[in-house]
């Protein structure tokens, strides 16, 4: 793909890439020639959760010096579900974005990552550390991990889990309807925050819309990764990290005490807000001064 240069405004070109897993859908903007900032989303998210974020970057004259590709990760936003009988296991994204690497002709990348798709992104730049070059990471510092002695369990729940029926396809007659059952999950999240990445996730049918988000991304992990995996990962990592952290955010105090220690050359912040709060208006200027601030290092 060959990546369209559209630098003087924030309108975002729209492209479906088949990659050899999954096809994605992403947005891009900016210069071709300038460095590409790769932005992952949320759990359930899609990339519309950044498009304030992104606006932001551009008021603050981000724009001169990347340009940024969004993507909706596998089964969100208007990317397809992956092939039936796939399951969605976090390494199957480390995987697509190799992939999406190999089909732009990458050497190198930025990631930007909040929550899910912060820990694609940490855990990307531990596995393929020389193609990282710079890593920032919005409420979020790796996966969730359990003990060896609790693989068992873990595995016996995620299997029943799976064979459970599912509710049949629910149709919300307007877009308000949708809305608030997806506040539900996301009770401190404005409207004005939520309905972009509602909107993105919904299809029309008849009656009203309902979800495209694949159910199967609901399902519980059958595996996790235990600590000492974890901070393998992270101690494999060589790009320039900068942690920005909610107040009102999810990410524990033990792993910001034990995870960031074995990252290399890392900084890390806490803003106010709450853990989408890259979302709101009255936190995205806060965010995006970091961010600028940390690029503006590596220049």
């Amino acid at each position: 793909m060959s990546i369209a240069s559209n630098a003087t405004t924030l309108a975002f070109i729209e492209e479906i890439l088949t990659l050899p897993s999954a096809q994605l859908a992403v947005q891009y903007c900016g210069d071709a020639d300038k460095p590409l900032l790769v932005f992952l989303h949320g759990w359930l998210d899609n990339s519309a959760s950044f498009h304030l974020l992104t606006q932001e970057l551009l008021s603050q004259n981000l724009m001169e010096d990347y340009q940024l590709l969004l993507v909706d990760l596998p089964g969100h936003g208007l990317s397809q579900p992956l092939a039936d009988g796939a399951h969605y296991y976090i390494w199957q994204n480390i995987e697509t974005l190799f992939e999406l690497m190999s089909e732009l002709n990458l050497e190198r990348i930025n990631l930007v990552g909040h929550s899910m798709g912060g820990v694609v992104a940490s855990l990307f730049a531990g596995t393929f550390a020389d193609k990282v070059e710079s890593l920032i990471l919005l409420d979020s510092l790796g996966p969730m991990a359990s003990s060896a002695e609790q693989t068992p369990a873990q595995l016996n729940k995620a299997i029943k889990d799976s064979q459970r029926i599912g509710s049949g396809l629910r149709v919300y007659p307007e877009l308000v309807d949708a809305l608030s059952a997806r506040k539900k999950s996301s009770p401190a999240m404005s409207d004005q925050a939520l309905m972009p990445i509602v909107k993105r996730n919904l299809i029309a049918v008849e009656g009203g819309y309902s979800w495209r988000t694949d159910k199967r991304l609901k399902q519980t992990s059958k595996v996790r990764l235990t600590e000492d995996q974890v901070m393998a990962f992270f101690s494999s990592i060589k790009a320039r990290v900068m942690v920005i952290l909610a107040k009102q955010g999810i990410v524990p105090k033990t792993w910001q005490e034990n995870r960031l220690q074995a990252i290399n050359n890392h900084k890390m912040v806490t803003l106010p807000g709450h853990h989408h709060f890259h979302c709101e208006t009255e936190f995205v200027t806060e965010v995006a001064k970091e961010m600028c601030a940390f690029y503006k290092e590596e220049a």
